[in-house]
């Protein structure tokens, strides 16, 4: 087992001083210093907020004195204002010729936002995301093959910096061809692969297919997620480590429009630590009420983030629409001392079922207790806006399944979600291989009653 030393630091980017911080030091030594310059930079520097909060205040430069009275930012705000003033909008904070680089969030909600990075930022994000990786696993004796989308989203060459930080070997794969990613992980001998988990199902097809041999096989010892949830709940980890034989890491939780990674798990696998340390400021706020929560064991609510050290882009009281518990907010074992947490959904995704707040990490988390029969794929069919009458759920069974057996299936699920979260959804089981995959983020929820007005 590594030393205490070796988990919290490594190479070039040893910074054990940020991560063993207790919620209080870092907020109070970090968090307010920053954002108090970054509002006064905000203020100088970014149209979009000098003409947002005009009305609040007369003072622009003290807006550190009311920022918990502070409008949030709405995503749409950005999207609205880069489409009125195409690309950036009026937030950049820096002339375009410090833009060094340009990304965009993956838009699976919503237009994407453009994502203007000077050197300043990159770097920032580049330590963010490699507190991630080390704090996971990653290590420089990996040759870890890394499948995300390099297409603008931050998600392949700023994330290929982060992993290249940790000092491992990186294979600069992308996504697409996926046979040919079997070979070279076969033939290269790697030892890691970065993907999100969906993609994982996509693999294990071909490997049984074409190649005729178990993921086992492969030779790979460790799994870094993200992109999507699930690897957090233990019945689907417990599937992915089994039948790939590697360790499962939820690595990589973050958002381009404020940081490309700030949580990720360590080697206790007891949810994401805090990792953003020094870059952006947390709140946690009920997503009806807007009241702020505190970051406190057991409470959960929606993020709601700020930029403290972003020179192109910051934004201000963001919100991120995640929802997340918070795990606890005493020191890990692991040494570090940042706050721990889970995804529990988004708040626009939430559907209400005759009174219940159902996300669809639950629902994926009760079918994950099942793999030996369904596949885990499952889509939640929507043909009115919530709140409904119903959840309609179509979920993949796993090889053949005759008409008796489906019956069976169908009324253990149905039992299972009645007794564990009171919903007794209209079950669909399709064969599988029938709902789509897909190498990046997938969607799960669909939304009918959108292409029917």
């Amino acid at each position: 087992m590594d030393s205490l030393a070796d988990k919290l630091s490594f190479g070039h980017i040893k910074d054990p001083a940020f991560e063993c911080m207790s919620l209080f030091e870092l907020r109070q030594r970090v968090e307010l210093p920053g954002l108090q310059r970054q509002l006064d930079y905000v203020a100088q520097n970014s149209p979009f907020y000098r003409r947002k909060y005009k009305d609040v205040i007369g003072n622009l430069n003290s807006l550190h004195e009311i920022f918990f009275d502070l409008p949030f930012t709405l995503k749409d705000e950005l999207i609205n204002d880069q489409f009125g003033s195409p690309p950036f909008g009026n937030n950049l904070c820096v002339s375009p010729q410090k833009v060094v680089r340009v990304h965009r969030t993956s838009g699976t909600t919503n237009r994407p936002v453009i994502i203007a990075m000077t050197k300043a930022d990159i770097a920032a994000t580049v330590v963010s995301g490699a507190r991630c990786f080390w704090s996971s696993g990653l290590r420089p004796e990996h040759l870890v093959a890394h499948c995300l989308n390099y297409c603008l989203w931050m998600g392949g060459y700023t994330d290929h910096q982060s992993l290249e930080a940790t000092g491992a070997t990186v294979i600069p794969y992308g996504v697409g061809n996926s046979r040919a990613l079997l070979d070279v992980i076969r033939d290269y001998k790697v030892s890691a692969i970065h993907c999100t988990p969906s993609y994982l199902a996509i693999l294990e097809d071909l490997l049984r297919n074409e190649f005729d041999i178990k993921p086992t096989m492969l030779g790979l010892k460790l799994g870094l997620f993200g992109g999507e949830s699930g690897v957090q709940d233990p019945n689907f980890r417990q599937h992915i480590e089994s039948v790939w034989g590697i360790k499962a890491m939820n690595a990589n939780y973050g958002m381009a429009d404020v940081l490309s990674m700030f949580g990720a798990e360590c080697y206790l696998q007891n949810g994401l630590h805090f990792m953003g340390q020094g870059n952006i400021l947390v709140e946690i706020i009920d997503p009806v009420t807007n009241e702020s929560l505190p970051i406190e064991k057991g409470v959960m609510g929606e993020l709601v983030i700020t930029n403290i050290n972003r020179e192109a882009q910051p934004v201000i009281r963001f919100r991120t629409r995640d929802m997340a518990q918070i795990l606890d907010h005493n020191p890990c074992a692991c040494g570090r001392k940042s706050f721990r947490f889970n995804v529990i959904g988004r708040s626009d995704d939430m559907i209400v079922v005759k009174g219940v707040n159902i996300f669809p990490n639950l629902i994926k988390d009760r079918l994950a207790r099942f793999l030996d029969k369904i596949t885990g794929h499952f889509q939640i069919v929507l043909d009115s806006p919530p709140p409904v009458g119903e959840l309609k759920l179509k979920v993949e069974f796993r090889g053949n399944c005759n008409q008796e057996s489906a019956d069976e299936l169908v009324r253990v699920l149905i039992d299972d979600f009645d007794a564990k979260i009171n919903v007794r959804p209209r079950i669909e089981l399709v064969p599988e291989g029938e709902l789509p995959r897909t190498t990046g983020k997938t969607s799960v929820v669909i939304k009918n009653y959108l292409s029917q007005t």
